[in-house]
């Protein structure tokens, strides 16, 4: 038996929401219980960091092992953000049979990292607030943005989505793509103070510097930070009423904590519960509609591998290619 290949194309046509959604959930709580291994993400820096070589690039390999679907597997992501290039992430998920002792599948795993992404939205926003939201602001309309509009309007009954990017021209030229194939308003904001003015913000973008300011803040009950840099200020982390995390230990490394925790100013004692503990019931938070929680779920490579797995599992109707690397 070989290897079977999916295109982007296959693990479109392939991946269900709801169940991408079921398989997010039960990973987040079998991590909780201990029946998940993830390390943290290793990352090689290729100049993004203003180190040598000067490429403004990195990677990062994110292997796991889940046991309820007892596979291992690993997602290699590349980001070159001066090459001529959209997007400008790749990657590929290898998929490994601990019984076989072989691998099963290689996977295009753009399209399948876009849903994983904003599915982590959606469990913040079932889960750690105190009603649903009809309002979700997103900043940022790059190529994670979309993925963030489409799921989370899919999985959720939203109202109306506020939608700022830096480069106006993208945010609208975003939502007027999006707009026929979503069942909520999507309002093209001119300021990024407006986007907070919403019963939720998301921050999907690549800035190095904060995009929402403190001040802008009194109405959003959480906000959800999924860039790999510094997406929010010292006072909106400090401020929260509950700091969630996906990852402890990755959190503090990448993402919108790893400035604090590099200063020494946030630790692992300073975080309240991973989603994991959320989803399990062993984080039972009483979240008032005058607190804030901040979710900083950076990404970790069990979600990619189990819904991997998951989609490899279901049959479909037409052949896929596969391949004998040996």
């Amino acid at each position: 038996m070989g290897v079977t290949l999916y295109s982007r194309a296959d693990v479109e046509r392939r991946l269900d929401l709801e169940e991408a959604l079921d398989v997010v959930e039960r990973t987040y709580a079998e991590s909780a219980r201990g029946r998940v291994l993830n390390p943290s993400k290793l990352t090689m820096h290729l100049g993004d960091d203003g180190g040598w070589p000067d490429a403004d690039a990195f990677s990062i390999d994110m292997p796991a092992y889940v046991d309820w679907l007892g596979v291992a597997g690993t997602k290699w992501a590349v980001a070159t953000w001066d090459a001529d290039t959209q997007p400008p992430i790749s990657s590929l998920v290898l998929l490994f049979d601990l019984d076989r002792g072989a691998f099963t599948a290689v996977m295009e795993g753009m399209y399948l990292t876009g849903v994983r992404t904003a599915v982590q939205s959606v469990v913040g926003l079932r889960r750690l607030m105190a009603t649903e939201p009809t309002t979700v602001g997103v900043v940022g309309a790059g190529f994670q943005a979309r993925f963030q509009l489409l799921v989370i309007d899919h999985l959720l009954d939203i109202e109306t989505f506020r939608l700022y990017d830096v480069d106006g021209e993208r945010a609208r030229s975003l939502a007027a793509a999006v707009d026929p194939e979503l069942a909520a308003a999507t309002v093209v904001e001119d300021a990024p103070a407006s986007v907070a003015d919403s019963d939720a913000v998301v921050t999907v973008t690549d800035s190095k510097t904060p995009v929402l300011d403190e001040a802008w803040l009194d109405e959003p009950s959480l906000v959800v930070a999924l860039g790999s840099y510094r997406e929010l200020s010292d006072a909106t982390i400090r401020g929260a009423d509950h700091l969630v995390v996906d990852h402890p230990e990755q959190c503090l490394q990448r993402g919108a904590l790893a400035d604090l925790a590099t200063r020494g100013e946030l630790g692992a004692e300073d975080l309240d519960a991973t989603i994991g503990d959320v989803v399990d019931g062993g984080y039972r938070p009483s979240i008032g509609r005058d607190e804030r929680v901040v979710f900083v779920p950076i990404g970790v490579g069990a979600l990619d591998v189990a819904i991997a797995e998951h989609l490899r599992r279901e049959e479909g109707t037409d052949a896929l290619d596969e391949f004998d690397f040996v």
